[in-house]
């Protein structure tokens, strides 16, 4: 039987996501200097009070916004591994592709990946999370499931692999120059090949000039 604290907790949860919601909606169609604690407010419905109440400053709004992304992401980058478990090139390859149409689609999280490489932070100016921090954490994602799943390889050189294939994911966000399923399966074979793993080569794979990534 659902208690009053978990009503008020959920209702709670469901006042935080619309107020996020509102602000991603200006953020994305008018840019973080026209978001306004009284606007986002009256979007939702209720006071500013309310709004400041729950987040406390505008800069503490902007910060939940960017969690509340990077979050989303991850979770989706790790659901991409789970739906792929002992086939490091293919998860690999899902994994990247989602990022790209995911970053194609959403201004925002192109914005938080793209941040640290010279990438438009006009969206949110007062970023003080760069994309490191998302980025070290997709890293450690593909680490976990490659010692998950590949015990023998050596972790010093997965780690340089991985780190190498998720920055080449991220300058192809900035200057993608082929469709994101191409790009996405020959990062998948760049692992394979920098790993070795010549038994687990992905098919329908074009190339065109990719090299291996093999760090001495």
């Amino acid at each position: 039987m659902t208690t009053a604290t978990e009503i008020r907790a959920h209702a709670r949860q469901q006042l935080r996501e619309a107020f996020l919601d509102a602000t991603q909606e200006i953020t994305v169609t008018s840019g973080w200097h026209r978001v306004r604690m009284n606007v986002v407010a009256a979007e939702v419905g209720v006071s500013r009070q309310t709004l400041h109440a729950e987040f406390g400053t505008r800069d503490a709004l902007g910060q939940a916004l960017i969690m509340r992304e990077t979050e989303r992401f991850l979770n989706g980058v790790a659901d991409c591994l789970r739906r792929n478990p002992g086939k490091l090139g293919e998860a690999v390859s899902v994994a990247v592709e989602y990022t790209l149409h995911r970053a194609a689609e959403d201004p925002l999280l192109h914005t938080v990946l793209t941040s640290a490489r010279g990438g438009d932070d006009s969206l949110l100016p007062l970023l003080t999370t760069h994309s490191e921090p998302v980025l070290h954490a997709a890293s450690a994602a593909l680490r976990g499931y490659a010692d998950e799943h590949y015990p023998h390889l050596d972790p010093e050189r997965v780690a340089a692999v991985v780190d190498n294939v998720v920055r080449l994911a991220v300058s192809h966000i900035v200057l993608p120059t082929d469709p994101a399923h191409v790009i996405a399966r020959r990062l998948g074979q760049l692992v394979l090949d920098g790993l070795h793993l010549q038994d687990e080569r992905l098919e329908g794979l074009e190339l065109k000039g990719a090299r291996a990534v093999r760090p001495d």
